[in-house]
């Protein structure tokens, strides 16, 4: 036992005084004579020998009670056995996810986490170093706070879009102390942010769980938006797909859609517990910049009530037709018919301008005789930066040429001719040019007549996808992937001498949709996360910046695969619209929002399979007490205090008793 004033035990000294009171007794004592005194006698002896110990109780309480008191403002405790490398330092990490804006019954779970901290540091003693880490993990944070400064810390706190799983907790702690430290993890404890199954806790760190949860919730949440197709096209309508999240709500609740500002759909929507539902509406763009929010009520976690998204209209579609001689008509009139989405060029196949062939979207070798190794070469490195190729043989080819050409994609070879009347006999409704084009299932179809075609050798490694398939089994049209690039590759050529599938109601879903699926769908909105960047549709090696109302900011430009991409290094912390600037030119508009991880909520109840040894679960009601008793140093002045006055209670109780005695 230690005592924090040692000096003050001196005072037990005076414990003698008491003492010498007792042995000494200065009453004088009045003698009576009697006749007979042989009795008298023995009374006297009995009552000395009650009073003595009558005096010796009172002595022995008073001194006790003395005793305990001087004892008491000296303070003893025990002191917490501490290994050699542990420090005073305290790390307390609170959760201020937007999870934690739910509602308990003593209030907001945020609050309350701001609150058990506190406790928390103030059950310390005010010399300790304290350390607080949020999710923003702030540089600030990295010093440390003595017991004043981090509750004004911890009153700043407010919840925000970011989240971090437990290990990227630990290994912040680790970067600002590598010793033996107690870490305090204040949280709801969520499954899907805190990522407890791939804890990794190190022995030399000593963790204590709060746990800060609500006991009933309901929430319902924008899970995602997406669009049909992987471009928009002008004066067509949208098919526009929203998915709602929902946990334990029941009933009706509202959404509705802005677009440029101005509202375009507000309807209820209907809502069974715990179903998620999927709303789907077609709507008109009439813009070729469209600002879109989605916005659904629902309270009290409202951070992922709304959802914002752009539906930019691509660039141009940019088709070149590569012919022998003439151009395809079809081909030609079928492209130029839409010269708002694409914009189509013919150039013969012997003055093929390769350097700017690598600018096109789309590719078309119309009925050409033979590929060069130049034209091939070109055709691989368009195929590698995402362009299409779509190959029409003529009816008369180098057969050695094109299979040469296929070999290096692992295509299909060309084997024989065959001029004998076919009928398309297959569809593979599922594939993606087919997308929006058929309602139902496909029933009483006139498929397209062949009357000349190329039957192939089937490759046993090749990543075929079959489109259109021929009666005897032969492919009309198959798709194969090369890079980013896809190639489709038709069995015939196309004329009114080979086929009428030109005339057919399928050629025209067919060709535009194999060159809108030319362009990469861009993301229409983007999530705030760790190592986070955007793909600007101005896709050019500039300095560009990022900004709102709120913050501007010059994102980090990295060519990866071909693709400009644009890092914000963590410095979006907010969903909204933002604008992209080139000078003082806006050049792409960016959405950001929250990540709906937070949105989903199932708490963890911790249990032996997360907890190690150096690991511990904390009631929030137990947290002083835990502090106290197990992890501070042990303090006995209170319980010295109680037994003086104990002892003064026993004294003036004997005291009393006494006046009542008769000796």
């Amino acid at each position: 036992m230690i005592y924090q004033n040692p000096q003050i035990l001196y005072a037990l000294l005076a414990l003698a005084i008491p003492i010498i009171i007792h042995l000494f007794n200065f009453r004088k004592h009045e003698k009576i004579y009697f006749s007979s005194i042989r009795f008298l006698e023995e009374i006297k002896t009995k009552n000395k020998k009650k009073r003595n110990l009558k005096n010796l109780l009172i002595l022995f309480s008073r001194l006790l009670a003395l005793a305990f008191l001087i004892i008491a403002f000296a303070k003893p405790y025990t002191p917490v056995k501490k290994d050699e490398e542990n420090t005073d330092k305290i790390f307390v990490y609170i959760d201020n996810s937007f999870s934690m804006n739910a509602i308990a019954e003593q209030g907001r779970l945020l609050d309350l986490a701001k609150n058990t901290s506190s406790e928390i540091i103030n059950s310390f003693p005010k010399t300790t170093n304290f350390f607080l880490i949020t999710n923003d993990f702030l540089s600030i944070h990295n010093k440390a706070f003595n017991q004043e400064n981090i509750i004004k810390e911890i009153s700043k706190v407010e919840t925000n879009g970011n989240h971090k799983t437990l290990n990227q907790i630990l290994k912040r702690k680790n970067t600002i102390s590598k010793g033996k430290d107690n870490i305090y993890v204040v949280s709801d404890l969520q499954s899907n942010t805190l990522e407890l199954d791939n804890i990794e806790i190190e022995d030399t760190n000593q963790i204590f769980f709060i746990p800060i949860q609500a006991e009933s919730l309901s929430n319902l949440s924008i899970d995602s938006v997406w669009i049909d197709g992987p471009i928009l096209i002008n004066n067509r309508n949208q098919k526009i797909n929203i998915k709602i999240s929902n946990k334990n709500f029941d009933g009706d609740a509202s959404m509705s859609l802005e677009i440029n500002n101005k509202l375009k759909i507000k309807q209820l929507v209907s809502f069974e517990s715990n179903k998620e539902k999927e709303i789907n509406f077609k709507i008109k763009l009439d813009s070729n910049i469209n600002i879109c929010k989605l916005s659904i009520e629902d309270y009290p976690i409202n951070f992922d009530n709304e959802l914002y998204f752009n539906l930019i209209r691509n660039k141009k579609i940019k088709i070149i037709s590569i012919n022998q001689t003439l151009a395809n008509n079809y081909i030609e009139k079928l492209y130029l018919n839409d010269t708002l989405n694409y914009e189509y060029r013919n150039q013969n196949v012997n003055r093929v301008n390769y350097k700017n062939l690598l600018e096109n979207d789309v590719i078309v070798l119309n009925q050409i005789s033979s590929i060069s190794s130049g034209l091939s070469e070109t055709l691989k490195n368009c195929l590698i930066k995402g362009a299409s190729l779509i190959v029409v043989p003529s009816d008369k080819i180098n057969m050695e040429d094109y299979n040469q050409f296929f070999n290096k994609f692992s295509i299909d070879n060309f084997s024989t001719t065959n001029k004998s009347k076919i009928f398309i006999n297959q569809i593979s409704s599922s594939h993606p040019i087919f997308k929006n084009v058929f309602e139902g299932e496909i029933k009483n179809i006139n498929f397209p007549i062949i009357e000349f075609h190329y039957e192939k050798e089937k490759l046993t490694k090749t990543n075929r996808k079959s489109i259109y398939v021929l009666e005897n089994d032969q492919d009309f049209l198959a798709q194969y992937n090369y890079q980013k690039g896809n190639i489709y590759v038709f069995n015939t050529p196309i004329s009114d001498s080979t086929t009428n599938f030109h005339k057919h109601e399928l050629f025209v879903p067919t060709l535009l949709n194999m060159a809108n699926n030319s362009l990469t769908s861009r993301d229409i909105y983007n999530i705030i996360k760790d190592g986070d960047y955007f793909v600007s549709k101005n896709n050019q090696n500039k300095i560009f910046n990022l900004s709102n109302k709120e913050i501007d900011i010059i994102p980090t430009t990295k060519i990866i695969n071909s693709e400009n991409r644009y890092y914000t290094n963590n410095q979006i912390t907010k969903s909204g619209q933002y604008k992209l600037y080139d000078k003082n030119q806006i050049v792409d508009h960016i959405a950001y929002n929250y990540n709906s991880l937070e949105s989903k909520i199932e708490y963890n109840n911790l249990n032996n399979k997360y907890l190690k040894s150096t690991s511990k679960v904390i009631q929030k009601s137990d947290v002083s007490n835990f502090i106290n008793t197990s992890v501070n140093d042990t303090h006995y002045w209170k319980s010295c205090l109680l037994l003086s006055l104990l002892f003064f209670g026993i004294e003036i109780l004997l005291l009393k008793l006494i006046k009542s005695w008769k000796f």
